[in-house]
């Protein structure tokens, strides 16, 4: 994995300018904010795959990028959906007890739900990088409930999965700073923050075998099609 190339790739491309202010103004829009980048961060991951020289995508194509990125919320939504059960389980029974005078069986339901949901957790925060590359793969809603192959796939890259999630969260933290500058910040470096996490996550990918959606066709070479044409007339 190019850890350095998934810092710079963004500069690296000629439009990067205006496509880092689009994708700051993006992520200003309430909920379709949200849809559009996971869309444009999914098609980022097809670049990659496809050895893309410039991967930074294009903002064309908005449908497409909502479409994707509503179906990977989806996903994500379903996949932390039992952390969100979890964390009833832990409040309620707490809610319903005297703060004073805590049960000892509220207490200890709270804990034991409360473990559940941090080893859960763990699962999930380990188990996005391959539940994103899965979907890029197809496009398909189901790609991203395949548990077999996701959990074997985080298996067999656990390592780096563990890198990127880490790095990531240095990444953020990087870019929480520009805030301060306000415009900067909301127009820069959180957009750009999400682009070296998700270029990361499609380095992961390029180990596995693409997809036929993703295949890459060799370009012709020239001379060979000279030495095709030539063949041709002979016969002719």
């Amino acid at each position: 994995m190019d850890i350095g190339k998934s810092f710079s790739f963004v500069f690296e491309d000629e439009k990067w300018i205006e496509k880092v202010l689009i994708g700051g103004l993006v992520s200003l829009i309430p909920i379709v904010g949200i849809f559009i980048l996971m869309g444009y961060g999914v098609k980022l991951v097809r670049n990659v795959r496809n050895h893309d020289p410039n991967p930074l995508p294009e903002w064309t194509d908005w449908g497409e990028l909502i479409a994707d990125g509503l179906k990977l919320f989806i996903i994500t939504f379903i996949w932390t959906l039992p952390l969100v059960i979890l964390y009833m389980l832990i409040v309620i029974p707490m809610a319903m007890t005297d703060p004073e005078n805590p049960s000892a069986l509220a207490s200890t339901m709270a804990m034991c739900f409360g473990c559940f949901a941090f080893l859960y957790g763990i699962i999930v925060w380990l188990a996005l990088p391959a539940i994103v590359i899965k979907f890029a793969e197809t496009g398909e809603i189901s790609s991203g409930f395949k548990f077999g192959e996701i959990l074997g796939f985080v298996k067999k890259h656990l390592g780096q999965i563990v890198i990127v999630a880490l790095i990531s969260l240095v990444v953020y933290t990087i870019a929480g700073f520009g805030i301060v500058l306000c415009v900067i910040g909301l127009l820069f470096t959180n957009f750009w923050a999400y682009m070296v996490q998700y270029h990361m996550i499609a380095q992961i990918g390029l180990e596995e075998a693409p997809g036929q959606s993703y295949e890459v066709f060799p370009e012709p070479d020239p001379l060979e099609e000279l030495a095709s044409g030539e063949a041709d007339e002979m016969l002719e």
